[in-house]
């Protein structure tokens, strides 16, 4: 981050305003019917940050990002983004194409029946992407996220952490001003998270005058970002840097700022989950049991020869990367999928 840049942040930690904000959002409000998603609020946005919106479900953090990408209709107040007014059509005609806003669900922005390659060229010849630039981007962004060797596997076949990776590529097939993810880690393993934010990190790199603004549910993920935005019931409950959050509520650690910073009246009765361990020398029965328990769909083989046991009253973890037959094996399990040979 340049000397510039964090005295922005140093502005806003004031209370300033700021001349170069990449977003300002000011006495905003959004209703579906009779609910209130954003109520009255006002934010600037510090530009060629990674700033990040954090919060349960349903705090607003998809209906702001929504306003801030043109995606959807602004009712009360008023968005500014990248230098103009998202209430004019003209405006936002122009500022499309600097703008790549990844939406909140797995694959909601990919054609199923096309392969990986089909929706990357789809989304490159959208953006007036020749041939050799297709192929060059198209090659570095799945070589960087793994999905190289499933070029020509359908969308729809994908597992979720695959699809979100594709989403990603699909939005960074161009070089965007600004880059909006909503909950783009969710449903993914580790491994790929650890993967994706390593590709956004190297972009951010090529391309230092890019802004990023995330909603993540992952207080790790936020430990790590510029600058931060918390929410609550449609209202924003503090601004700044995780170090400041966390120097304002005395916490060492985002879950529980986050938590002192809720309106006292959400935090009654909040009490920190404790499981037990489970008393293994109880004579416990066997509840699930899964003997060389396989699934194949025509030549891959999803799950193969599987065994495992899961006693009565025990919290049972499926551990393993996207693709790896964790939901297939739950499925056999629950009846929603034949099982091809084994027995469960």
């Amino acid at each position: 981050m340049s000397e510039s840049d964090k005295k922005d942040l140093a502005l806003l930690a004031e209370g300033k305003t700021l001349d170069d904000a990449v977003v300002n959002v000011s006495n905003v409000t959004l209703k579906y019917k009779n609910t209130c998603a954003l109520n009255d609020i006002s934010i600037a946005i510090p530009p060629r940050c990674m700033v990040g919106l954090i919060g349960p479900d349903g705090v607003g953090k998809s209906s702001l990002l929504s306003l801030i990408s043109g995606a959807h209709v602004i009712q009360e107040g008023l968005v500014y983004v990248l230098d103009g007014d998202m209430k004019d059509k003209s405006h936002r005609k122009n500022v499309c194409t600097r703008i790549a806003y990844m939406p909140q669900g797995l694959g909601k922005n990919l054609y199923p029946t096309l392969s990986v390659e089909e929706n990357l060229q789809f989304f490159a010849r959208l953006f007036g992407n020749d041939a050799a630039e297709r192929r060059r981007r198209i090659d570095e962004l799945t070589k960087s996220t793994g999905l190289y060797p499933f070029l020509s596997r359908p969308a729809g076949r994908l597992s979720g952490g695959m699809k979100q990776k594709v989403s990603l590529c699909s939005a960074l097939i161009h070089d965007p001003d600004l880059l909006i993810l909503d909950e783009p880690t969710t449903g993914v393993d580790p491994l790929s998270r650890a993967q994706f934010w390593q590709l956004i990190n190297k972009i951010r790199e090529q391309r230092p005058q890019m802004s990023v603004i995330v909603a993540t549910a992952y207080m790790d993920e936020a430990q790590n970002f510029d600058w931060l935005v918390a929410m609550y019931g449609g209202k924003i409950l503090e601004t700044g840097t995780p170090q400041a959050l966390l120097a304002k509520t005395g916490k060492d650690n985002l879950d529980d700022a986050f938590i002192q910073l809720m309106p006292e009246d959400a935090r009654e009765g909040y009490e920190a989950v404790e499981i037990p361990p489970l008393n293994l020398n109880q004579d416990l029965q066997v509840a699930i049991e899964a003997k060389d328990l396989t699934k194949q769909f025509g030549d891959f083989i999803a799950v193969d020869h599987v065994n495992f046991s899961i006693k009565q009253g025990e919290i049972f973890g499926f551990l393993g990367s996207n693709g790896c037959g964790k939901s297939t094996t739950m499925k056999m399990l629950t009846g929603l999928l034949p099982i091809s040979s084994g027995e469960a």
